[in-house]
């Protein structure tokens, strides 16, 4: 009778992990390749991209969308059509891994490092504020990308299919490269990246509050400065904050939403040689698929972050869709103004032709008898 209800239950968790991959998967694909295409978008507007900060943005913002084309596709197929390719092919397997933990690497740690330009950005510090440009955003960019899809490289030897015991059916060949994957995917893109974001924040706000409390004094002792200026001032500082409680926004965000499968990542590799009940295999895959799909809507929700929380990126959205809009708006015009004249040529043409030919047939035509 135990086996019974056992294998009920483990029929019942195995459907719902199914219909989970099934819809959410769908929704969360949809919604996030159509943020962070977007987001990518937004975030090369030339207004926008002068900030070293949104260059980061913009980094990860790509890296983010090749999270949703690479990570998800097959999960959806091997749902809805079939079996998920990259668990039965060692090559999609392997290459699969190596671009999603290398993308998903690169997205946090650019997110990590808008945080620290934040803190440059915001300090009172002239040397600091220096080390917030966009020539040394490029270079850090730069370098995260080759790091990063380093790191990696080894999941090309480790990762194989078909494999006895393990949890997923894409996974580590031998103990060591799981404990090392495991481990290391735990630490270097969830762990340290999360603690990072939240000193950084907390520093980037105590710079934030230190150069109020300086400002406002020294403000108060210039009576002559014009009202343009003051303007201009606010309007810098207040961009500078709204970049900033965004930043701070999603790094609260992704950190709730990634800590999840950094600690089932911990607990699968001090667990490897720990053999499963088929129950207790049907429950992790169902924990595994849950936090999976929770690290999937930490990088699709960017792009909504910026456009409902910073005033600056939605009225730079808006002006954009306003400039798309006109501009097909003129496109169509041109169109029918070509087609017009076009249908107008072919008209006249064909009416000179029927002309002609009545002209010929008056004059060269022989006399009927």
């Amino acid at each position: 009778m135990s086996n019974v209800t056992d294998s009920s239950t483990v029929n019942l968790i195995n459907n719902i992990s199914a219909e989970i991959n099934r819809y959410i998967t769908l929704f969360v694909l949809l919604f996030g390749t159509t943020g962070n295409l977007l987001n990518t978008l937004l975030l090369s507007q030339p207004n926008l991209r002068s900030n070293p900060c949104v260059l980061y943005f913009l980094g990860s913002s790509i890296s983010s969308l090749g999270i949703m084309l690479v990570g998800l596709p097959t999960r959806f197929i091997g749902e809805w059509i079939s079996t998920d390719p990259t668990n039965t092919n060692a090559f999609l397997c392997k290459f699969r891994i190596f671009l999603l933990y290398g993308f998903r690497t690169i997205s946090v740690w650019l997110i990590v490092l808008a945080t620290v330009d934040r803190w440059f950005a915001s300090s009172v510090r002239v040397t600091r504020r220096f080390l917030s440009s966009r020539r040394i955003a490029h270079k850090c960019i730069f370098i995260i990308h080759i790091l990063s899809f380093l790191l990696w490289s080894q999941t090309l030897y480790c990762y194989n299919t078909n494999l006895p015991q393990v949890p997923l059916q894409c996974y580590g060949m031998s103990p060591k490269c799981q404990i090392f994957n495991d481990v290391g995917y735990a630490i270097t893109t969830v762990l340290i990246p999360s603690v990072l974001m939240l000193v950084f924040g907390l520093l980037t706000i105590h710079n934030i509050k230190g150069s109020q409390r300086a400002v406002v004094p020294f403000i108060g002792t210039i009576h002559r400065i014009s009202a343009l200026n003051t303007r201009k001032r606010r309007k810098r500082r207040f961009n500078k904050g709204s970049l900033t409680g965004m930043l701070l926004l999603q790094v609260i965000l992704l950190t709730l939403l990634s800590l999840p499968q950094a600690l089932q990542q911990l607990y699968l590799a001090f667990t490897i040689s720990t053999i499963r009940s088929p129950l207790r295999h049907a429950i992790e895959n169902f924990i595994i698929n849950i936090n999976f799909s929770l690290t999937y809507v930490g990088n699709s929700i960017p792009f909504y972050i910026y456009t409902l929380t910073g005033v600056l990126f939605r009225r730079t959205f808006i002006r954009l869709i306003r400039s798309i809009y006109r501009q097909s708006i003129v496109v169509r015009l041109l169109f029918s103004l070509v087609f017009d004249r076009t249908k107008k040529y072919k008209s006249n043409y064909s009416s000179v032709l029927y002309s002609s030919s009545l002209l010929n047939k008056f004059y060269f035509s022989k006399p009927t008898k």
